[in-house]
């Protein structure tokens, strides 16, 4: 959301890259441990506070989901051109439906949303075509440090790591057109 406040500020263009917060979620999830449990019915959480003033909906699943198939779809759609509506549709299922993103139905009506085929999407999936992109991504990911969901790196060479407030990205830019160029 805040990426796309910036977006009408700056020219900026966001190439979204996957990433497991936790690779080691089976398909069917993890439970959610206790203290996020906790930190999750506290009415001022700080996420839930910036959902509701930007008038979102948070909905909280009760597990974990593994995000592995999210990621392929995305990459499918990558390759269809709708990266950013599939990405759109996929968080929206999860921040505002508590959906599980590892379920084929689910990753289907985001397809859907984002007028990508579910049926191509699916098969896809199902035959591992992009299994080997989502992970040399991540292992790249890994090789450059990043270790935090959302990771925003401008113009590699400044890194924004977590759900920071518009803000913190606009001091970002401008510390980024502040340095001289290179040869310049």
């Amino acid at each position: 959301m805040e990426i796309e406040k910036l977006r009408k500020e700056y020219d900026l263009e966001v190439e979204w890259r996957p990433f497991f917060l936790r690779p080691e979620t089976p398909p069917e999830g993890l439970p959610i441990p206790e203290y996020i449990r906790e930190k999750m019915k506290d009415p001022n959480e700080p996420l839930k506070l910036r959902a509701a003033r930007e008038g979102l909906k948070m909905v909280r699943g009760e597990r974990i989901p593994s995000t592995r198939r999210a990621h392929e779809a995305a990459e499918f759609a990558r390759a269809q051109g709708k990266l950013e509506a599939m990405n759109a549709a996929i968080l929206k299922r999860y921040w505002n439906e508590g959906a599980d993103l590892y379920q084929m139905e689910v990753l289907r009506g985001a397809a859907v949303d984002a007028g990508v085929d579910p049926d191509a999407m699916q098969a896809a999936l199902e035959s591992g075509t992009y299994r080997a992109a989502v992970e040399a991504s991540v292992q790249e990911a890994h090789d450059l440090g990043i270790h935090a969901v959302p990771t925003f790196i401008f113009d590699d060479q400044l890194a924004v790591q977590g759900a920071q407030e518009l803000p913190v990205f606009r001091g970002a830019m401008e510390r980024l057109l502040a340095k001289p160029r290179a040869g310049g």
